[in-house]
Protein backbone atom coordinates (compact mmCIF):
# COMPACT_ATOMS: atom_id res chain seq x y z
CA UNK A 1 0.00 0.00 0.00
CA UNK A 2 2.32 2.99 -1.21
CA UNK A 3 1.81 6.05 -2.90
CA UNK A 4 2.45 4.12 -6.32
CA UNK A 5 -0.55 2.05 -6.21
CA UNK A 6 -2.72 4.55 -4.59
CA UNK A 7 -2.08 6.94 -7.62
CA UNK A 8 -2.30 3.94 -10.09
CA UNK A 9 -6.06 3.73 -8.41
CA UNK A 10 -7.36 6.94 -8.60
CA UNK A 11 -4.97 9.37 -10.54
CA UNK A 12 -6.95 9.20 -13.95
CA UNK A 13 -9.98 9.54 -11.85
CA UNK A 14 -8.93 12.42 -10.37
CA UNK A 15 -8.08 13.88 -13.49
CA UNK A 16 -11.29 13.42 -15.66
CA UNK A 17 -12.47 14.62 -12.41
CA UNK A 18 -11.42 17.83 -12.05
CA UNK A 19 -9.44 19.02 -15.16
CA UNK A 20 -12.58 20.22 -17.07
CA UNK A 21 -13.90 22.32 -13.87
CA UNK A 22 -10.27 24.01 -14.09
CA UNK A 23 -9.92 24.11 -17.56
CA UNK A 24 -13.51 26.25 -17.33
CA UNK A 25 -11.93 28.63 -15.15
CA UNK A 26 -8.83 29.75 -17.08
CA UNK A 27 -9.24 33.28 -17.98
CA UNK A 28 -6.22 35.45 -20.23
CA UNK A 29 -4.82 38.75 -19.28
CA UNK A 30 -6.38 41.04 -21.71
CA UNK A 31 -3.15 43.56 -21.21
CA UNK A 32 -0.24 41.00 -20.42
CA UNK A 33 -1.39 37.95 -22.25
CA UNK A 34 -0.88 35.95 -19.30
CA UNK A 35 -2.75 32.88 -17.40
CA UNK A 36 -4.58 32.72 -14.70
CA UNK A 37 -7.32 31.55 -12.80
CA UNK A 38 -10.34 32.66 -10.70
CA UNK A 39 -12.48 31.46 -8.43
CA UNK A 40 -15.88 32.41 -9.46
CA UNK A 41 -17.27 32.37 -5.71
CA UNK A 42 -14.98 35.57 -4.56
CA UNK A 43 -15.73 36.71 -7.98
CA UNK A 44 -12.31 37.04 -8.48
CA UNK A 45 -8.53 35.76 -9.00
CA UNK A 46 -7.90 32.58 -7.33
CA UNK A 47 -5.54 33.28 -4.26
CA UNK A 48 -1.89 32.30 -5.17
CA UNK A 49 -1.72 29.13 -2.91
CA UNK A 50 -4.64 27.72 -4.88
CA UNK A 51 -3.35 28.78 -8.12
CA UNK A 52 -0.09 27.16 -7.09
CA UNK A 53 -2.34 23.87 -5.98
CA UNK A 54 -3.82 24.23 -9.91
CA UNK A 55 -0.64 24.60 -11.36
CA UNK A 56 1.26 21.57 -9.44
CA UNK A 57 -2.19 19.72 -10.75
CA UNK A 58 -1.80 20.61 -14.31
CA UNK A 59 2.37 19.57 -14.03
CA UNK A 60 1.01 16.22 -12.81
CA UNK A 61 -1.80 15.64 -15.41
CA UNK A 62 0.62 17.05 -18.11
CA UNK A 63 3.19 14.07 -17.21
CA UNK A 64 0.43 11.84 -17.17
CA UNK A 65 -1.08 12.06 -20.80
CA UNK A 66 1.95 13.75 -22.02
CA UNK A 67 0.41 17.21 -22.36
CA UNK A 68 3.17 19.93 -23.30
CA UNK A 69 0.19 22.23 -23.37
CA UNK A 70 -0.69 21.12 -19.65
CA UNK A 71 3.24 22.00 -18.94
CA UNK A 72 2.77 24.92 -20.51
CA UNK A 73 -0.60 25.48 -18.18
CA UNK A 74 1.46 24.77 -15.13
CA UNK A 75 4.05 27.26 -15.87
CA UNK A 76 1.84 30.32 -16.34
CA UNK A 77 0.51 29.52 -13.30
CA UNK A 78 3.48 29.48 -11.54
CA UNK A 79 4.39 32.81 -13.09
CA UNK A 80 1.16 34.32 -11.58
CA UNK A 81 1.54 32.97 -8.39
CA UNK A 82 5.51 35.15 -8.42
CA UNK A 83 4.13 38.07 -9.97
CA UNK A 84 1.32 38.37 -7.58
CA UNK A 85 3.41 37.61 -4.48
CA UNK A 86 4.03 40.50 -2.04
CA UNK A 87 7.16 42.87 -2.08
CA UNK A 88 7.58 41.30 1.24
CA UNK A 89 7.50 37.45 0.23
CA UNK A 90 4.01 37.09 1.82
CA UNK A 91 0.79 35.78 0.13
CA UNK A 92 -2.42 37.85 0.56
CA UNK A 93 -5.27 35.75 1.63
CA UNK A 94 -8.54 36.69 0.51
CA UNK A 95 -10.74 34.30 2.36
CA UNK A 96 -12.94 35.82 4.97
CA UNK A 97 -11.82 39.62 4.60
CA UNK A 98 -13.98 42.58 5.04
CA UNK A 99 -15.00 43.86 1.29
CA UNK A 100 -13.25 46.67 0.54
CA UNK A 101 -10.55 45.76 2.58
CA UNK A 102 -6.96 44.45 1.96
CA UNK A 103 -6.26 40.55 1.60
CA UNK A 104 -4.67 39.73 5.38
CA UNK A 105 -1.19 37.63 5.33
CA UNK A 106 -1.13 34.52 6.29
CA UNK A 107 1.22 32.00 7.00
CA UNK A 108 -1.40 29.59 6.26
CA UNK A 109 -1.14 31.26 2.43
CA UNK A 110 2.74 30.76 2.24
CA UNK A 111 3.30 27.01 3.79
CA UNK A 112 0.09 25.66 1.72
CA UNK A 113 2.20 26.97 -1.55
CA UNK A 114 5.17 25.88 -0.20
CA UNK A 115 5.26 22.32 -2.10
CA UNK A 116 3.90 22.94 -5.05
CA UNK A 117 6.46 25.82 -5.59
CA UNK A 118 9.27 22.82 -4.59
CA UNK A 119 7.40 20.64 -7.63
CA UNK A 120 6.72 22.95 -10.12
CA UNK A 121 10.51 23.51 -9.88
CA UNK A 122 11.43 20.22 -9.80
CA UNK A 123 8.72 18.76 -12.41
CA UNK A 124 8.33 21.23 -15.15
CA UNK A 125 11.90 23.44 -14.44
CA UNK A 126 9.91 26.20 -13.46
CA UNK A 127 12.42 29.03 -12.10
CA UNK A 128 10.06 31.57 -10.77
CA UNK A 129 8.44 28.83 -8.53
CA UNK A 130 11.93 28.46 -6.87
CA UNK A 131 12.61 32.33 -6.73
CA UNK A 132 9.09 32.57 -4.98
CA UNK A 133 9.50 29.99 -2.75
CA UNK A 134 12.76 31.20 -1.10
CA UNK A 135 11.55 34.62 -1.20
CA UNK A 136 8.59 33.20 0.61
CA UNK A 137 11.10 31.74 3.47
CA UNK A 138 13.15 34.77 3.43
CA UNK A 139 9.69 36.82 4.48
CA UNK A 140 9.06 34.16 7.25
CA UNK A 141 12.16 35.49 8.63
CA UNK A 142 11.34 38.53 9.18
CA UNK A 143 8.61 37.33 10.74
CA UNK A 144 10.48 35.54 14.04
CA UNK A 145 8.74 36.13 17.29
CA UNK A 146 10.86 37.76 19.55
CA UNK A 147 9.36 35.85 22.29
CA UNK A 148 10.76 32.42 21.08
CA UNK A 149 12.94 32.29 17.77
CA UNK A 150 11.17 28.96 16.63
CA UNK A 151 7.82 30.50 16.76
CA UNK A 152 6.84 32.10 13.31
CA UNK A 153 4.19 34.73 13.35
CA UNK A 154 0.73 33.73 11.29
CA UNK A 155 0.11 37.24 11.02
CA UNK A 156 2.60 40.25 10.83
CA UNK A 157 1.81 42.09 14.42
CA UNK A 158 0.16 39.09 16.04
CA UNK A 159 1.12 38.31 19.54
CA UNK A 160 0.68 34.88 20.43
CA UNK A 161 1.91 31.10 19.26
CA UNK A 162 -0.37 29.83 16.40
CA UNK A 163 1.32 26.26 16.62
CA UNK A 164 0.28 24.97 13.26
CA UNK A 165 1.70 28.16 11.86
CA UNK A 166 4.78 27.19 12.90
CA UNK A 167 4.62 23.66 10.89
CA UNK A 168 3.73 25.93 7.71
CA UNK A 169 6.72 27.38 8.40
CA UNK A 170 8.63 24.38 9.30
CA UNK A 171 7.63 23.04 5.55
CA UNK A 172 8.37 26.36 3.64
CA UNK A 173 12.12 26.26 5.62
CA UNK A 174 12.41 22.51 4.18
CA UNK A 175 11.49 23.23 1.04
CA UNK A 176 13.84 26.48 0.71
CA UNK A 177 16.44 24.35 1.84
CA UNK A 178 16.07 21.75 -0.49
CA UNK A 179 16.46 24.44 -3.30
CA UNK A 180 19.13 26.22 -1.81
CA UNK A 181 21.70 24.69 0.96
CA UNK A 182 21.18 27.63 2.99
CA UNK A 183 21.43 26.48 6.57
CA UNK A 184 19.47 29.37 8.00
CA UNK A 185 16.27 27.40 7.04
CA UNK A 186 17.91 24.31 7.85
CA UNK A 187 17.92 25.50 11.68
CA UNK A 188 14.70 27.29 11.92
CA UNK A 189 13.20 23.55 10.63
CA UNK A 190 15.50 22.02 13.75
CA UNK A 191 14.27 24.88 15.93
CA UNK A 192 10.55 24.47 15.21
CA UNK A 193 10.42 20.57 15.57
CA UNK A 194 11.75 21.12 18.66
CA UNK A 195 9.62 23.55 19.87
CA UNK A 196 5.97 21.67 18.46
CA UNK A 197 7.86 18.88 20.65
CA UNK A 198 7.97 20.54 23.73
CA UNK A 199 4.42 21.94 23.43
CA UNK A 200 2.52 19.09 22.85
CA UNK A 201 0.34 17.44 25.37
CA UNK A 202 1.31 20.72 27.96
CA UNK A 203 -2.03 22.07 28.37
CA UNK A 204 -4.43 18.35 27.84
CA UNK A 205 -2.74 15.49 27.34
CA UNK A 206 -2.80 13.94 23.47
CA UNK A 207 -3.31 17.58 22.07
CA UNK A 208 -1.60 20.80 21.17
CA UNK A 209 -4.10 23.67 21.04
CA UNK A 210 -4.78 25.33 18.16
CA UNK A 211 -3.40 28.97 19.68
CA UNK A 212 -0.95 29.39 22.66
CA UNK A 213 -0.59 32.60 24.26
CA UNK A 214 3.75 33.46 25.31
CA UNK A 215 3.00 32.17 29.10
CA UNK A 216 1.34 28.79 27.72
CA UNK A 217 -1.99 29.35 28.63
CA UNK A 218 -4.93 28.56 25.43
CA UNK A 219 -6.10 31.10 23.74
CA UNK A 220 -8.01 29.08 21.11
CA UNK A 221 -8.30 25.11 21.86
CA UNK A 222 -7.89 21.75 20.38
CA UNK A 223 -8.50 21.19 16.40
CA UNK A 224 -8.52 17.80 14.85
CA UNK A 225 -7.88 19.67 11.51
CA UNK A 226 -5.04 21.56 12.83
CA UNK A 227 -3.73 18.97 14.50
CA UNK A 228 -3.60 16.66 11.15
CA UNK A 229 -1.86 19.68 9.65
CA UNK A 230 0.66 19.31 12.27
CA UNK A 231 1.22 15.81 11.61
CA UNK A 232 1.15 15.90 8.08
CA UNK A 233 3.26 18.43 7.27
CA UNK A 234 5.91 16.95 8.96
CA UNK A 235 6.74 13.94 6.61
CA UNK A 236 9.30 16.14 4.69
CA UNK A 237 11.18 17.58 7.59
CA UNK A 238 11.71 13.96 8.88
CA UNK A 239 15.05 13.43 7.03
CA UNK A 240 16.67 16.56 8.37
CA UNK A 241 16.38 16.14 12.16
CA UNK A 242 19.09 14.71 13.72
CA UNK A 243 18.45 10.92 15.24
CA UNK A 244 17.16 11.76 18.86
CA UNK A 245 14.97 14.83 17.94
CA UNK A 246 13.49 12.35 14.86
CA UNK A 247 12.52 9.81 17.19
CA UNK A 248 10.76 11.89 19.91
CA UNK A 249 9.06 13.44 16.94
CA UNK A 250 7.87 10.29 15.97
CA UNK A 251 6.59 9.49 19.65
CA UNK A 252 4.41 12.78 19.98
CA UNK A 253 3.07 12.28 16.38
CA UNK A 254 1.62 8.44 16.89
CA UNK A 255 0.29 10.18 20.25
CA UNK A 256 -1.21 13.08 18.68
CA UNK A 257 -3.00 10.19 15.71
CA UNK A 258 -4.29 8.75 18.30
CA UNK A 259 -5.89 11.64 19.74
CA UNK A 260 -7.20 12.58 16.61
CA UNK A 261 -8.69 8.76 15.85
CA UNK A 262 -10.03 9.03 19.07
CA UNK A 263 -11.88 12.07 18.63
CA UNK A 264 -13.05 11.07 14.90
CA UNK A 265 -15.52 8.95 16.78
CA UNK A 266 -17.84 11.31 17.74
CA UNK A 267 -18.29 14.71 15.60
CA UNK A 268 -17.16 17.93 15.68
CA UNK A 269 -17.08 19.94 19.14
CA UNK A 270 -15.78 22.68 20.55
CA UNK A 271 -13.71 20.06 22.26
CA UNK A 272 -12.30 18.25 19.76
CA UNK A 273 -12.21 21.40 16.85
CA UNK A 274 -12.49 24.59 18.18
CA UNK A 275 -12.34 26.85 15.21
CA UNK A 276 -15.28 26.94 13.95
CA UNK A 277 -14.53 26.90 10.03
CA UNK A 278 -13.06 23.54 10.12
CA UNK A 279 -15.58 21.19 11.32
CA UNK A 280 -15.89 20.06 8.20
CA UNK A 281 -14.21 16.94 8.60
CA UNK A 282 -14.74 15.13 5.31
CA UNK A 283 -12.75 17.77 3.24
CA UNK A 284 -10.11 18.54 5.57
CA UNK A 285 -7.29 16.95 3.29
CA UNK A 286 -4.72 17.14 6.07
CA UNK A 287 -6.85 14.82 7.76
CA UNK A 288 -6.52 12.12 5.68
CA UNK A 289 -2.92 12.65 4.32
CA UNK A 290 -2.04 12.89 8.18
CA UNK A 291 -3.60 9.17 8.05
CA UNK A 292 -1.65 8.62 5.33
CA UNK A 293 2.05 9.55 6.70
CA UNK A 294 1.46 8.40 9.68
CA UNK A 295 3.25 4.67 8.80
CA UNK A 296 0.55 2.64 10.80
CA UNK A 297 -1.35 -0.28 8.33
CA UNK A 298 -4.19 -0.21 9.57
CA UNK A 299 -4.63 3.83 10.04
CA UNK A 300 -2.49 3.90 6.62
CA UNK A 301 -5.99 1.92 5.11
CA UNK A 302 -8.39 4.49 6.65
CA UNK A 303 -6.60 7.16 4.50
CA UNK A 304 -6.57 4.57 1.17
CA UNK A 305 -10.53 4.22 1.92
CA UNK A 306 -11.09 7.84 2.41
CA UNK A 307 -9.46 9.39 -0.95
CA UNK A 308 -11.17 5.92 -2.65
CA UNK A 309 -14.27 6.74 -1.36
CA UNK A 310 -14.08 10.82 -2.34
CA UNK A 311 -13.40 9.63 -5.79
CA UNK A 312 -16.54 7.93 -6.05
CA UNK A 313 -18.13 10.81 -5.08
CA UNK A 314 -16.53 12.98 -7.54
CA UNK A 315 -17.35 10.99 -10.16
CA UNK A 316 -20.98 10.30 -8.86
CA UNK A 317 -21.65 14.91 -7.72
CA UNK A 318 -18.96 16.13 -10.04
CA UNK A 319 -17.14 19.30 -8.54
CA UNK A 320 -20.60 20.12 -6.47
CA UNK A 321 -18.78 17.13 -4.09
CA UNK A 322 -16.59 20.36 -3.13
CA UNK A 323 -18.86 22.53 -2.21
CA UNK A 324 -18.56 24.01 1.05
CA UNK A 325 -20.22 22.76 4.09
CA UNK A 326 -18.92 25.31 6.23
CA UNK A 327 -21.19 29.13 5.20
CA UNK A 328 -20.22 32.44 5.44
CA UNK A 329 -23.10 34.29 6.53
CA UNK A 330 -21.57 37.32 7.76
CA UNK A 331 -23.09 39.41 4.33
CA UNK A 332 -19.66 42.10 4.31
CA UNK A 333 -17.16 39.32 4.28
CA UNK A 334 -16.01 37.43 1.50
CA UNK A 335 -16.25 33.61 2.06
CA UNK A 336 -14.92 31.43 4.48
CA UNK A 337 -13.85 29.05 1.72
CA UNK A 338 -15.14 27.84 -1.73
CA UNK A 339 -15.78 25.31 -3.73
CA UNK A 340 -12.71 26.17 -5.95
CA UNK A 341 -10.76 26.18 -2.98
CA UNK A 342 -11.74 23.16 -1.86
CA UNK A 343 -11.11 21.37 -4.80
CA UNK A 344 -7.93 22.89 -5.58
CA UNK A 345 -6.95 21.66 -2.29
CA UNK A 346 -7.62 18.48 -3.45
CA UNK A 347 -6.05 18.46 -6.31
CA UNK A 348 -3.17 20.07 -5.64
CA UNK A 349 -2.82 17.59 -2.73
CA UNK A 350 -2.78 14.68 -5.00
CA UNK A 351 -0.49 15.71 -7.73
CA UNK A 352 1.90 16.47 -4.76
CA UNK A 353 1.78 13.34 -3.58
CA UNK A 354 2.27 11.66 -6.90
CA UNK A 355 5.75 13.75 -7.58
CA UNK A 356 6.41 13.17 -4.20
CA UNK A 357 7.43 9.52 -5.35
CA UNK A 358 10.14 11.13 -7.46
CA UNK A 359 11.72 14.25 -5.77
CA UNK A 360 11.42 13.81 -1.76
Amino acid sequence: MDSSALMEAIGPRVIAGVKPYFDSLLRRDLETGELYIIDDELDNRASCCTTAAAAVFYAWEGRCNASEVSVEIARALAREVRRRQLPSGGFGQPFYVKKGEPDVVDIAEVGATADSLYHLHRAVGSEVARESLIHSAEYLLTQVAAQNPAVILKRPGEDFDVLNGDMYAARTFDRAYALSGNPVYLEKVRQIFAHLADRFGRNEAGWWPYIENWDGSVVMGNSVAYQATIIEMAHSSLPLLDEALRERWNDVSRSAMATIQDAMKAPPSEATEAPWWARDWSQSWEITMAFWRCGSPEVKRIAWNRFAETVDRLEEQGIALFKPVIENDVQDRTPVTTTYRKAAGFAGMIANMAFGQFFD
